[in-house]
């Protein structure tokens, strides 16, 4: 497996971290990992093993103010800055294969941005995949950001909020829980309000803009997903024909991280996927 590392230039000039694993053979597609909220792109080595032996290849980089890129913890002026640090990459990555068909996945925060960035650029994109979805984040959150983000995210956008996420409901695996809450990278522990903000009305209306994407889309998401809620309001909105739904019993929000022999089905019914699609 090969891996690089490196920056770009976002859409306002913030410097955006990158990463890259490579096969060491022919690239048969490419996957774009859009991480979720308050990680990081080094949290999905799960997908990057699963997927890099059977010949594809993993992009994936720190959203603005998250991980190693730069911008305010946890801060972003509108969800188009996301999608357009996001299309800027992918054309990065365009041009460094240019014949080569690519898949972009989204993981909570991330499938929020995924779905933007499909309803504005679909016709860029092999397919779609989503990971924890839903149209509303977990209660303890957007009970008190209904409240506060709304006004405060104009007056005060940068004011940090702590929205007690809890780590234990990501994953049953106990070193998935322990290596998050000690990651460097991770900051669960502070949102900005205008954040808050943009996350609540991005999944809000996430149904009107997935009914307008038709290219073959893959789900999956655990039925015990505390994190992210309200996926049954946004099961009639997947109006593409080519389209794969799994919800997995018993499994918590970070399907990719759960429990090895739970992860082995999850990363399977992935490949699996591509596979077909590819």
């Amino acid at each position: 497996m090969k891996h690089v590392e490196g920056d770009f230039e976002g859409i306002d000039g913030l410097k955006i971290y990158y990463q890259g694993w490579f096969p060491e053979g022919n690239i048969k597609a490419i996957v774009q990992i859009a991480h979720g909220f308050a990680e990081h792109s080094g949290r999905y080595m799960n997908v990057v093993n699963e997927l890099i032996p059977l010949g594809y290849a993993i992009y994936a980089n720190d959203h603005r103010g998250h991980g190693k890129s730069e911008g305010t913890t946890n801060y972003v002026k509108s969800m188009d800055d996301f999608v357009e640090d996001l299309k800027i990459f992918h054309n990065i990555i365009k041009e460094k294969h240019p014949n080569v068909p690519i898949f972009l996945l989204g993981h909570s925060m991330g499938s929020g941005i995924a779905v933007n960035f499909a309803y504005k650029y679909q016709d860029l994109l092999k397919g779609l995949i989503l990971s924890g979805v839903g149209t509303s984040v977990g209660d303890d959150l957007s009970g008190f950001l209904k409240f506060m983000s709304k006004v405060l995210s104009k007056i005060a956008p940068k004011m940090k909020i702590d929205p007690k996420l809890d780590p234990n409901t990501l994953s049953h695996d106990p070193e998935v829980v322990k290596a998050y809450v000690e990651d460097p990278l991770v900051h669960h522990e502070v949102i900005t309000t205008r954040l808050g903000y943009i996350l609540l009305k991005t999944f809000k209306d996430l149904g009107s803009k997935l009914e307008k994407i038709q290219i073959p889309t893959l789900v999956q998401r655990g039925k015990e997903d505390k994190a992210m809620q309200g996926f049954d309001v946004l099961l009639p909105y997947f109006k593409m024909k080519d389209k794969e739904i799994h919800e997995y019993d018993g499994l918590f929000h970070e399907v990719y991280n759960e429990i090895e022999e739970k992860r082995k089905m999850v990363l399977k019914d992935l490949s699996n996927w591509l596979e077909k699609h590819t």
